[in-house]
């Protein structure tokens, strides 16, 4: 990142930064505070979310980002220039995650693009929760039994979620304590989960059923995970579309995993599974 500041012909010049502040289900967030990047005064949104916040030209700081139009870092003499140049704002207020926002400059006579924040709340426990239709889905955790038989073993859950989320791309906010290091190192997954009723055992005279009945991994789902404006929160979206059925985030695989000694190696708190159904 590069900064450098914004001079103009005469210190009566003004330039306007407007914009709204709403949460994530598009509810106004009043008395919000924003934040101009360079500026030390606080400014505040009004009943409606909104703000609107003239400052002299030569107050505000331009950040140029690095390869923000063509997605790659410019290398070489030129490498200040390759990326957009615009101000940058921060809102924040008790009970939501920070969000920041980046306005490209534009002409002394135009004015600058008007941003739109969406405010993510902050949940008051660490957990998954999903995004739904207009409140937080609470994904709970279940604690991963094994079936074992001769022939094969089952790693899964027993219960189903009550409440469901619509088909299509899902969000979830991960609030952890964990860094992003960490994260990595649980190697987390998305599973579809199929119902396992029954599984083959041998006996006296060749293989016979026997009762499971646990929800297993299936085909996993790619999602992305970005960290929000906390050292604490993610958001995961879903690269593609979940079909309607059973899912489940779990760590180290382990929903996959055939080895019982794997399984029970690992700290109990690990041992569990955040199941819930798309319809």
């Amino acid at each position: 990142m590069w900064t450098l500041a914004l001079f103009a012909a005469c210190t009566e010049d003004t330039r306007t930064i407007t914009g709204v502040v709403k949460d994530i289900w598009g509810a106004p967030v009043p008395e919000a505070t924003v934040v101009v990047e360079g500026v030390v005064e606080r400014y505040y949104t009004d009943s409606s979310g909104a703000f609107s916040i003239a400052l002299p030209a030569t107050s505000l700081t331009l950040r140029t980002e690095a390869g923000a139009a063509s997605g790659e870092a410019p290398t070489g003499p030129d490498a200040a220039l390759g990326g957009r140049t615009g101000v940058r704002v921060l809102v924040g207020k008790d009970g939501y995650i920070k969000e920041q926002e980046f306005t490209p400059e534009v002409a002394a006579e135009d004015a600058f693009t008007p941003l739109t924040f969406s405010m993510y709340p902050q949940p008051e426990q660490p957990g998954f929760y999903a995004v739904g239709r207009d409140a937080y889905v609470s994904i709970g955790h279940q604690r991963i039994q094994m079936v074992g038989t001769d022939t094969m073993h089952y790693s899964g859950i027993q219960d189903i979620p009550e409440e469901a989320l619509p088909a299509g791309k899902v969000e979830v906010l991960f609030s952890t304590r964990l860094r992003p290091s960490e994260i990595s190192q649980m190697n987390l997954h998305l599973s579809r989960l199929e119902f396992v009723e029954k599984g083959k055992v041998k006996g006296l005279f060749g293989p016979e059923s026997d009762t499971v009945n646990l929800w297993v991994a299936g085909e996993d789902s790619p999602f992305d995970l970005v960290g929000l404006g906390t050292r604490e929160d993610y958001l995961l979206t879903t690269r593609e579309p979940l079909k309607p059925g059973m899912y489940a985030f779990h760590a180290h695989d382990i929903l996959h995993e055939e080895d019982e000694r794997v399984l029970y190696s690992l700290p109990k708190e690990q041992v569990v599974a955040f199941p819930f159904e798309v319809k």
